[in-house]
């Protein structure tokens, strides 16, 4: 039944479904039959008058045995197709591609190898934000942890949940697929999602159809959820999870390269709001968990130890870096050390720029 509700959108889907059906069955018949018996011992043994007494009944063996022995091996085939599930949740397959996922306040980032670019002479990873790009049918395994607070990554299509904290490395491991239910996003539907939250559409990301253009089988798209409360804008960490077909895959690879390499404006306020940068810092003046960026480039900043700086590129670089260098008066260092290339920071320093 779970399938009535959500795709079977990785290889954990059918051994999952299964699971829940069973445990469903196993439960609509328990009550069933409890509830038959209830009704029936109810008129078949009802007292009929003030002399009729309820004869004294002996202790069955025969009984106990039997309300002891069924359940128990209910329970235990319960026990090991769970386990088996659990199993499949933590092999890791030989030749997995390896994912890194950075949870922050209120923004999931995906770091992918290098040894996906085109340019094999440089080594840093491709990333993405708020858009998880998986290749269909190939095995992946996702290394995650926490910048600040407790996550939960959660992909219900998947069947896969964890926890992602900052002491340590967690981890899930799945094989995408491509539902074939998967089908684009309607005129109406649009409306009518847009109507839940008006305003609102730029800080939810499932609101935009990913595989509006392409053709059935190429592209498939699943929500992404923290799972874990984790401050203000908790309901907002949302995200999307796109399969694309090994075509399309390298080519979304390839742009996310190029975007790597570009270093305009416009990529910097694209940074803004999808880096994590717009749950703390607003750009029309407006006082947040942290300074807003209106007005900030080339003006004189004061600090908690008294002294004073103008926010030059270097001050922003180093803000973005090592934000407990310098801590601005009337404000809390909550902000994390942000994993950044000299390219997206430089992107956003031009982006910065432009908020006069």
């Amino acid at each position: 039944m779970l399938e009535w509700f959500l795709d079977n959108g990785s290889n954990h889907a059918p051994s999952t479904n299964f699971a829940m059906d069973l445990v469903n069955l196993i439960v609509v018949i328990a009550f069933v039959l409890t509830n038959a018996a209830l009704v029936y011992f109810i008129i078949r043994y009802r007292r009929r008058g003030p002399n009729d007494v309820t004869s004294r009944k002996a202790n069955s063996h025969t009984i106990e045995v039997i309300w002891t022995t069924i359940p128990s091996i209910v329970f235990l085939i319960l026990y090991i197709i769970g386990i088996q599930g659990f199993m499949s949740l933590r092999a890791v397959a030989p030749d997995a591609r390896e994912i890194n996922v950075w949870g922050k306040q209120w923004a999931w980032e995906f770091q992918y190898p290098a040894s996906l670019r085109e340019d094999k002479s440089k080594k840093s990873p491709l990333k993405s934000y708020n858009k998880l790009y998986l290749e269909a049918n190939k095995p992946v395994k996702l290394i995650m942890k926490s910048q600040d607070v407790i996550h939960s990554f959660s992909v219900p299509a998947f069947r896969v949940k964890e926890d992602v904290v900052g002491h340590i490395y967690t981890y899930v491991t799945f094989t995408p697929l491509i539902s074939p239910r998967q089908k684009a996003m309607t005129a109406e539907q649009r409306k009518e999602l847009s109507a839940l939250a008006p305003g609102q559409e730029d800080k939810i990301p499932q609101m935009a159809d990913e595989c509006v253009n392409y053709e059935p089988g190429q592209c498939a798209a699943y929500n992404v959820y923290c799972t874990e409360y984790c401050g203000n804008d908790h309901s907002y960490m949302l995200a999307k999870a796109i399969v694309l077909s090994p075509e399309l895959f390298q080519k979304k690879m390839g742009e996310l390269e190029e975007a790597s390499n570009n270093i305009t404006a416009d990529q910097g306020q694209q940074l803004y709001n999808t880096a994590g940068c717009k749950s703390c810092h607003s750009v029309d003046g407006s006082r947040q968990v942290g300074p807003s960026f209106k007005g900030l480039f080339g003006t004189e900043r004061a600090f908690e130890d008294g002294s004073t700086v103008v926010a030059d590129e270097n001050y922003i670089k180093e803000s973005i870096l090592n934000p407990e260098a310098k801590i601005r008066e009337g404000f809390s260092n909550l902000m994390p050390a942000q994993n950044l290339s000299d390219e997206q920071i430089e992107s956003i320093i031009l982006y910065m720029k432009t908020l006069k």
